[in-house]
């Protein structure tokens, strides 16, 4: 290898030097992968009580973040992040036990996954704005953007590894061990966050009209105005696959948990080749959002005009996808440093309360016109949206 090629390596793996991060990291990718997990089982739970229920259970998981999101980033701005993020950790495994201990006994109904799921996701609407405005902190500033691609990275591999491991648990051992595992992993991320040698977090007083001026800040600065856009519309449209994929699964493809955990694996292995896609790209630029849109489109729309290649599509959708949330990723990380928090909760609402919408219209759409018909939508949408990102803006006049 030589030096010109080596140089980009060693700037990738530069945070890895950071002892913090590293801990970080130990404490992250078991927590993740153990999540993963329970999605695959809570997925196969509710899709053998009732299919079209899933849509809204994962609707209420991410309610919250729609709700609470712009909030809680202003509390990642006001309080010591690290305190957060334990505070949030502990308040999931406590969720995870209950899952646990109603798999366990019998008592895990629709009712009480809903509530279970609206609890789940209030806590997360905290914890992903203190986790994404946290990682700066441990590592120096120039290794920032690399601390941020890595952990990226290393999150899709623990989605990976979480959705196949939930594949071979779930049909083994059902999904009451699946639910504890992974209380034992945030018991476990808790502890390795106690333990990170850093110091407080910046606060930043409170005041009014911080949200407001945090979503102010976004909506009139252009560079940042435009990816939150396109990953709105493109959301909204296709991130649907905790609910789509188990549904295309069971109905077109006639699979259960293992598939469903194979199918979900297939997507996130795709996810983990688009983070290095962005890192051999480097600092992305509006058409390479516009590129990565286009991408996840062919994939949604091979899925959806042939199942039989669904591994496939899922493939390059998650690959699409990936690039795309590193691009946009990369354009929100360059807001003012006190505003941070309340920038990453918006792109966590935009992301993950977009799910509010996609997930119950792709459980209906499925219903009503088949389980590839959100693949399809979803294609459409994101090639349109691709199209539009495209096209030229035109400069200033004079220049």
């Amino acid at each position: 290898m030589t030096p010109a090629t080596d140089a980009p390596l060693r700037t990738g793996l530069a945070p890895l030097r950071s002892r913090a991060f590293r801990r970080y990291v130990a404490g992250q990718l078991p927590s993740i992968t153990c999540s993963w997990a329970q999605v695959v089982a809570l997925s196969a739970v509710v899709v053998a009580l009732d299919p079209g229920a899933l849509g809204w259970v994962v609707m209420l998981q991410f309610l919250p973040t729609l709700v609470l999101g712009p909030w809680c980033g202003a509390l990642a701005d006001r309080v010591d992040r690290r305190t957060l993020l334990m505070a949030a950790e502990a308040g999931l495994g406590l969720v995870a036990v209950v899952f646990a201990v109603a798999a366990a006994t019998g008592r895990l109904t629709l009712p009480v996954i809903g509530v279970l799921a609206l609890v789940w996701g209030t806590v997360n609407a905290v914890d992903t704005p203190a986790r994404r405005a946290l990682t700066p902190q441990l590592v120096p500033a120039a290794a920032a953007p690399a601390a941020a691609a890595l952990s990226g990275t290393l999150m899709l591999a623990g989605m990976t590894l979480g959705a196949a491991l939930g594949g071979l648990l779930v049909p083994a051992f059902g999904a009451a061990v699946v639910f504890g595992i992974n209380a034992l992993s945030f018991l476990v991320d808790v502890a390795v966050l106690a333990t990170l040698p850093i110091g407080a977090s910046p606060r930043t007083p409170r005041a009014p009209r911080q949200v407001r001026d945090g979503l102010a800040h976004v909506w009139h600065t252009p560079t940042l105005r435009r990816p939150v856009v396109v990953l709105a519309v493109v959301a909204t449209t296709t991130f649907s696959y905790q609910v789509s994929v188990p549904i295309l699964v069971q109905e077109q493809l006639g699979g259960g948990a293992g598939a469903i955990g194979a199918a979900l694996a297939v997507f996130t292995a795709g996810s983990l080749v688009g983070t290095l896609v962005a890192a051999v790209i480097g600092r992305p630029d509006p058409r390479t959002a516009a590129a990565a849109t286009g991408v996840v489109a062919a994939g949604q729309l091979l899925v959806g005009l042939a199942p039989a290649l669904a591994p496939a599509g899922l493939a390059v959708a998650g690959l699409g996808w990936s690039v795309l949330l590193s691009t946009v990723l990369a354009q929100l990380q360059r807001a003012r440093p006190d505003i941070l928090g309340r920038v990453m909760a918006l792109f966590a609402t935009v992301l993950l309360g977009a799910t509010v919408v996609s997930s119950p219209l792709a459980a209906g759409l499925a219903a009503a016109a088949g389980a590839t018909a959100p693949f399809l939508l979803g294609g459409i949408a994101a090639a349109l949206t691709a199209a539009v990102a495209a096209t030229p803006r035109p400069g200033p006049r004079g220049s």
